[in-house]
């Protein structure tokens, strides 16, 4: 008989002893054939400079004077390195107004969305691109910072092959 009263294979090995111990051997082997072959190979992207611009959205006149071509621009969360401003502009923001026939959308006298470029260092791989180790994509929302302002920008566009300024 393959398995006797007690539950024994061929009245010698406990089942249950016998599972235990081939799940032990199954993540030996894992681990064992994980050394063997090495760390999977993953593109690690070409460090290149690129320039991201920032749109940060209904600022005052203050904030326009505050931002200056020539600032260093860094993450506010980590104070890390961005890159430097080379551009910025603005237009009148447009904000929406209740009427009696509505809302209607109308253009600020003293709000402003505030365009900056940013020039710096960053790594462009299959996965995306990095600034200074922060991920980058349009239309995510970062806190940004120099030594006078501060400020919530949304990426908006990159220039991957940006000329030479």
């Amino acid at each position: 008989m393959l398995i006797d009263n007690k539950g024994r294979l061929f009245g010698k090995i406990n089942l249950l002893d016998l599972v235990v111990l081939l799940g032990i051997l199954a993540v030996a082997g894992r681990f064992v054939y994980g050394a063997l072959t090495g760390p999977a190979a993953t593109p690690t992207g070409q460090d290149q400079v690129i320039e991201m611009t920032l749109r940060i959205p209904a600022v005052t006149q203050w904030t326009i004077d505050a931002i200056q071509v020539g600032d260093e621009v860094y993450d506010s969360k980590s104070n890390t390195r961005m890159g430097q401003i080379v551009d910025a502009w603005w237009e009148p923001a447009v904000v929406v107004r209740e009427m009696p026939d509505g809302i209607v959308p109308h253009e600020s006298d003293t709000h402003f969305d505030l365009y900056v470029t940013v020039r710096g260092p960053a790594r462009v791989s299959p996965n995306g691109v990095t600034m200074s180790g922060i991920e980058v994509k349009v239309g995510r929302s970062n806190q940004y910072k120099s030594a006078f302002w501060a400020a919530t920008g949304t990426t908006v566009a990159f220039d991957l092959n940006p000329p030479e300024r």
